[in-house]
């Protein structure tokens, strides 16, 4: 990869992060400033799973006081997550090349739909989270076997996996959105981490670009954050669909 493509990449994980502060959806900006900058499909997204990796931590972190009174909850259904990131992995690995490149503007399609929904989806969980929580709720196998599928698709592509779990637990559990916020956020890492363990022996890791993701969503969410946040997410959020939108169809035409 040329000097150009280097700053390409670090100019979108900087966005990236300030969007993730502000409204979610930095995936849809730093997976396709990879392919302009020359990476293929694949090695852009398995990359970019190692190098956004660091990011869930900080989500999670913030809501440890939740999560500490909703273990048990993690604790019974995180594992399935595991299992659904180690799958996806593997499956991303077995996956031809021509094969992920056909799939990939369906896949950015999926993602940019899952974050126009975003909004809808939040209010839903916050309208239900009215009245006594449960706090001893699991969900049962339900929320088990969702995890599961969340999880394959999590670690396959991964963009839009918080929304989904945010419309499971807000379906099948009556808690608070704070609290749904954490163990979706925890349980992302998990999907994420688990992943990664598969993901970081393949040879298509650019650990160079990598490396520049984690330290340029880092900068992005610390500084560029406290810009965005003066934006409507709601034009955030248009910006940021318009682009997947431009890079799904740009796939499918070209």
């Amino acid at each position: 990869m040329e000097l150009s493509g280097y700053l390409l990449v670090a100019l979108a994980a900087v966005g990236a992060g300030a969007i993730n502060a502000a409204a979610g959806g930095g995936t849809l900006i730093t997976f396709p400033a990879m392919l302009a900058a020359g990476m293929s499909p694949l090695a852009a997204n398995i990359t970019s799973s190692v190098g956004l990796l660091a990011g869930s931590f900080g989500g999670a972190y913030a809501y440890r006081a939740e999560l500490r009174a909703r273990r048990r909850r993690f604790l019974v259904n995180a594992p399935w997550a595991a299992v659904g990131g180690i799958l996806g992995a593997i499956l991303l690995l077995v996956t031809p090349s021509d094969s992920f490149t056909a799939i990939v503007p369906w896949l950015v399609l999926t993602a940019a739909a899952l974050f126009a929904l975003q909004p809808l989806v939040t209010r839903i969980v916050r309208e239900r989270s009215a009245g006594e929580p449960d706090p001893e709720a699991t969900g049962g196998w339900g929320v088990r076997i969702a995890f599961l599928g969340i999880g394959v698709y999590g670690a396959y592509f991964g963009a839009g996996i918080g929304i989904m779990m945010l419309a499971v637990l807000g379906v099948v559990i009556h808690d608070t959105l704070q609290h749904h916020n954490g163990l979706k956020n925890l349980t992302a890492l998990v999907v994420n981490g688990s992943g990664v363990l598969v993901l970081a022996f393949s040879p298509l890791v650019h650990w160079g670009v990598a490396g520049i993701m984690l330290a340029g969503s880092l900068l992005g969410g610390i500084i560029g954050g406290r810009v965005a946040r003066r934006i409507p997410s709601w034009v955030l959020r248009v910006v940021v669909i318009g682009f997947a939108l431009a890079v799904a169809l740009s796939m499918l035409l070209g």
